[in-house]
């Protein structure tokens, strides 16, 4: 079977003939307002939206007895999530909640694991993509974070380090 050299999405491998449903990935339903999982879960699975929006965030303590929780960004059609659990068995970092009604690929990422072992061309496409996906979202938080630590230094009116 002949491949073409475009990059590789998640949504696309589910159209792919040897990644069948049931097999590697089952389709779930969640109304609007509904938790997929939350920060600190121990997660085994990767979600692509194929219909919805959803909102990732995290939680902020702000003090003993007072949390909030943050918006990191929203998610839609096509979008992928919780690739991390690909990686390592660390818990979630972010809570992901539906903004709308969503149908979600739910995709084992042990037995895609196994499926790209045995297509290393689909997987070298599929890894490239999600670099390409997950090196601006570390960008982004990395200026957060700089812009929270400047605003902090601020508040407590910190001009120097030294």
């Amino acid at each position: 079977m002949t491949e073409s050299v475009s990059l590789y999405t998640l949504k696309s491998l589910l159209e792919h003939p040897e990644f069948s449903e049931r097999d590697y990935w089952y389709e779930q339903y969640y109304d609007a307002n509904q938790v997929v999982f939350l920060e600190g879960d121990i997660g085994k699975n990767i979600y692509v939206i194929l219909t919805g929006q959803v909102s990732v965030c995290t939680r902020v303590v702000l003090s003993e007895n007072q949390q909030m929780l943050s918006g990191l960004c929203e998610l839609f059609d096509g979008d992928e999530f919780a690739h991390s659990c690909f990686f390592d068995d660390e818990p979630h970092s972010a809570t992901v909640k539906t903004v709308t009604e969503c149908r979600l690929a739910v995709i084992d990422a042990v037995k895609l694991k196994q499926f790209l072992d045995n297509n290393p061309e689909l997987g070298y496409r599929l890894l490239t993509h999600w670099i390409g996906i997950i090196l601006p979202r570390i960008r982004q938080g990395n200026k957060r974070l700089s812009s929270l630590f400047s605003w902090g230094l601020k508040a407590h009116d910190i001009d120097s380090l030294f």
